[in-house]
């Protein structure tokens, strides 16, 4: 130790503690206190109402403030869900006439290959129609090449 914290003196002025907490011990020249520690954890979003009392004392209105602040992040919370929500059923009604639309197309793209008696072809463009139309509706996903794998599987999470 060099000698400036040699002769300092520091005082740490905390509450009082019990004395089975606290034991000085004096010894020849030496002088130390044996001091046991007391954690607190706790879970959940809120301290329990002593961590908020103890707030209160050493600033006055902190337990408040917390609760407060507690209360508005939840409403964020709840809010940035719904909206995401909201966002995600426009999605899907968007999606759902964009298949619409693309159905119509079809099927009037079957009526002109029939009219113009392309009746095989008019048959395959049907089928294929109906087969990726019900295999969407069923599985609730798009039928995707090998290549795209990846990208299943994120949306399947």
């Amino acid at each position: 130790m060099n000698e400036i914290a040699r002769d300092s003196k520091v005082r740490y002025i905390a509450e009082p503690v019990p004395a089975d907490v606290a034991e000085p011990v004096i010894a020849a020249g030496k002088a130390s206190v044996t001091v046991a520690v007391q954690t607190h954890s706790f879970r959940g979003p809120m301290p329990p109402p002593e961590h908020l009392a103890q707030y209160d004392r050493i600033v006055p209105g902190a337990g408040r403030l917390i609760v407060e602040e507690f209360q508005m992040n939840s409403q964020h919370a709840r809010e940035i869900e719904t909206l995401g929500l909201r966002g995600s059923i426009r999605k899907d009604i968007r999606a759902q006439f964009i298949a619409g639309f693309l159905v119509l197309i079809g099927f009037g793209l079957v009526y002109g290959l029939a009219e113009h008696n392309h009746d095989g072809v008019a048959i395959a463009v049907a089928v294929t129609l109906l087969v990726s139309v019900l295999t969407a509706f069923l599985t609730g996903t798009v039928m995707r090449g090998k290549g795209d794998a990846g990208i299943k599987e994120a949306v399947d999470n």
